[in-house]
């Protein structure tokens, strides 16, 4: 049985879903290198085609102001200059107005411009106007709107901005939003509390209270099985009121049949992003084993901490092998070469070669380092896969040479691999701002700063990523 539908919504609402806590970029080893690959995303490549779009700029601008800690009057001069640009970076002008003072930010909005009225209802802005004691202009535009189509998205899409926030202030914004009648905005905030009595008294107070014990269970059910907040810890059933504990009990009972094996697969996806591929290709395949056999492995392993979801490499081998193992070479060749890639940093392509292309680099690593002779080609490489071009880029790293001009790109992504990211840059650097080396520099500062916490949030492969920042000093 397929799960398109359920993986669409899941998916969809992953585009809103942010990080579960503001993460803190100090101290982390790779801020270096974010830092080198932002800079590099900011070289304006003012010879580029006429169709060229900026679609990397603002979130590389964003990473350079919290990874380098750029203090207010900086950050808001670097987006001038970037917005100043003959193309602009796509959603710069959001970030402009993220990092104004509140001051400078609600001259901005004041103004009649239609697209300055857009970006006011943005959740970035939102967020950045609620944290700086604005929340009655915010709530009384989403109670403007709250009955329109898309008004109960743009309340769900705020509460999941505010998700870093402490539980008691949520608690006190989730009371302001109830008095706004805003019932979805409130819901979402207290949600996402450790405490969920308050959520559920709530629900009961509001429009939408529900009529049973099965519509209660209905409305539990995104918050149970993390598809409101995807990747939040489970609530521990211990510490649920009595009727959500019947609630999860309810759903237990009435699960169709497959569904552990797609959550399994979203699950893995959730918390690594590089593994999405495998939603799609248990999607389309319908196999259970897909979920039972490739994806919970890898998800025990991650979660006891024995594998790092950052480990883009490791993870796409594993699924690959795992895939093999369980449906043959021919099917697991048809099956992913059938699935269109997901944008991160290598060449286009299916999800076979994606996946391909990380066996090949995992391959190489230790030759590249010197630490043993030439690997023989991996028998699950396809035969149209071009192994001995990988091999002279390895050989040329070994070396200390650079590889030929055709693979330098590849050098670039297996020093990457190694770990040897600042080197990979400098050789990206030199190769100039094409849009294939840009989109490989994009693909390095998505995984370095995955590493570091995830500021871009949500992950760029599961969405568009909120520009959010720690609450200003008053």
């Amino acid at each position: 049985m397929r799960h398109l539908p359920r993986l669409v919504l899941v998916l969809a609402g992953l585009l809103l879903a942010p990080a579960l806590a503001l993460a803190d970029p100090r101290g982390c080893p790779h801020s270096a290198d974010v830092m080198t690959a932002s800079d590099y995303l900011l070289v304006d490549p003012q010879n580029a085609h006429r169709f060229w779009r900026d679609r990397q700029g603002t979130e590389a601008a964003y990473l350079l102001i919290r990874y380098g800690e750029l203090p207010p009057a900086a950050a808001l001069a670097l987006t001038e200059r970037l917005a100043a640009r003959q193309r602009p970076p796509e959603r710069i002008e959001e970030l402009r107005l993220v990092v104004a003072s509140p001051d400078r930010r609600l001259a901005a909005l004041a103004s009649p411009d239609a697209a300055q009225a857009a970006l006011a209802r943005t959740p970035s802005v939102q967020r950045a106007l609620i944290l700086d004691g604005e929340w009655p202009r915010v709530f009384a535009d989403l109670a403007g709107r709250a009955t329109a189509p898309g008004g109960a998205m743009a309340e769900i899409a705020l509460g999941r901005a505010l998700v870093d926030l402490d539980d008691g202030e949520k608690l006190r914004l989730a009371t302001l939003a109830e008095a706004s009648g805003l019932w979805q905005l409130a819901g979402t905030l207290l949600a996402t509390r450790a405490d969920l009595s308050p959520w559920l008294a709530s629900l009961r107070r509001s429009p939408l209270a529900p009529t049973g014990e099965a519509d209660l269970a209905a409305r539990f059910a995104p918050i149970w099985s993390g598809q409101l907040l995807p990747g939040r810890a489970q609530p521990q059933r211990a510490a649920l009121p009595p009727e959500l504990a019947a609630a999860v009990d309810r759903l237990g009972a009435n699960r169709p049949a497959g569904a552990a094996d797609m959550d399994r697969v979203l699950a893995l996806g959730f918390i690594a992003p590089s593994t999405l591929l495998l939603a799609t290709a248990a999607n389309q395949s319908g196999d259970p084993r897909l979920g039972s056999e490739v994806a919970a492995p890898l998800l025990a392993a991650i979660r006891s901490g024995r594998q790092s979801a950052a480990d883009v490499d490791g993870l796409r081998t594993a699924i690959l092998e795992r895939s093999v193992a369980v449906l043959g070479l021919d099917r697991a060749r048809t099956l992913f070469g059938g699935v269109s890639r997901q944008p991160d940093l290598w060449a286009s392509g299916s999800a076979l070669e994606t996946l391909e292309r990380s066996v090949a680099r995992r391959a190489l690593l230790a030759f590249a380092r010197g630490e043993g002779p030439a690997p023989a080609r991996p028998p699950l490489l396809s035969p149209s896969f071009d192994w001995a071009g990988w091999r002279n880029a390895a050989e040329a790293i070994r070396a200390g040479q650079p590889a030929f001009d055709s693979y330098r790109g590849i050098e670039a992504e297996l020093l990457h691999a190694m770990g040897r990211h600042g080197r990979a840059l400098r050789l990206l650097r030199e190769l100039g701002p094409g849009d294939e080396n840009r989109q490989r520099a994009y693909g390095m500062l998505v995984t370095l700063d995955h590493m570091c916490g995830g500021l871009l949030s949500p992950h760029p492969w599961l969405g568009t990523p909120l520009f959010t920042f720690p609450p200003r000093p008053r």
